[in-house]
C-alpha cells in the first residue's frame, strides 16, 4: 500500500509528490514563457532580425552558355555583418550556400571573411529590421572572364 504524499505539512491521500509538484513546475514555465513573448527579447530591447537566403558565385564558368546555369552556391562562404566598425554577427554558408543570421536592427556592411581573394561581394550592405525576415541573396565576383 502507498503512503500518502506530505507536501508542506498537508497529507494528500492517493497522490504521489509527482503528481502534487507537476503543476507547480509547469506553472513556473508558462510564466517563464508568457513572461519571454511579451518581451520581444530576454533583455526587453528591440526585437531581433533574421536575415537569410543564399550566398552565389558569379560567374562560376569563364564562358557563360545558354540553357547552362553560369551561378552555382557557394558553400563554406563566412559572411561577416558589421555596424558601427564592429563585426556583430557571422554565419557559414552551408553546402547548399544557404545562411541564416539573427541580428539587432540597423543597418550592416557586409563583408566575406573566409575565404580570402574574393573580388567583390554584392550586395555590399544590408538593413535589418526588427522582429521581421528578409531575404537576401548575396553574389560574390569571381574574377572569371
Amino acid at each position: 500500500m502507498e503512503r500518502p504524499a506530505r507536501w508542506a505539512g498537508l497529507s494528500l491521500r492517493g497522490y504521489t509528490l509527482a503528481v502534487v509538484a507537476r503543476p507547480q513546475v509547469w506553472g513556473g514555465v508558462l510564466a517563464a514563457c508568457v513572461l519571454a513573448a511579451g518581451s520581444g527579447t530576454a533583455a526587453g530591447g528591440a526585437r531581433s532580425a533574421v536575415l537569410h537566403g543564399t550566398v552565389l558565385l558569379a560567374p562560376a564558368t569563364p564562358v557563360c552558355m545558354p540553357r547552362i546555369p553560369c551561378m552555382r552556391p557557394a558553400p563554406g562562404v563566412v559572411l561577416a555583418f558589421s555596424r558601427g566598425g564592429l563585426v556583430r554577427g557571422r554565419v557559414t554558408t552551408g553546402a547548399d550556400g544557404s545562411y541564416r543570421v539573427a541580428l539587432a536592427p540597423g543597418a550592416y556592411s557586409v563583408r566575406v571573411a573566409r575565404p580570402a581573394g574574393v573580388r567583390r561581394l554584392t550586395p555590399s550592405s544590408v538593413t535589418a529590421a526588427g522582429g521581421q525576415v528578409r531575404r537576401v541573396t548575396f553574389y560574390l565576383d569571381t574574377g572569371i572572364r
